[in-house]
């Protein structure tokens, strides 16, 4: 599966998970003013933003590894 996503995909898949993520945490504070103690979509929006960084560190592992070792 890492030769189907290039740098570029992974970027743009990973800023979509962080801003997801962010918008996940100002739901569940929302569901949180409204009365409900514990909310599940806090969990959600964690597990997002793990995702998106998961995908921003490849791109910047990709990138030291095709660097020449006569350097």
């Amino acid at each position: 599966m890492n030769g189907f996503l290039n740098d570029r995909t992974r970027l743009y898949l990973g800023i979509f998970f962080v801003i997801a993520s962010i918008g996940f945490f100002i739901y569940g504070w929302m569901e949180r003013s409204v009365g409900n103690p514990f909310n599940q979509i806090w969990m959600l929006a964690i597990i997002i933003l793990m995702g998106g960084m998961v995908h921003l560190q490849k791109i910047g592992g990709s990138r030291k590894k095709s660097r020449p070792k006569d350097e």
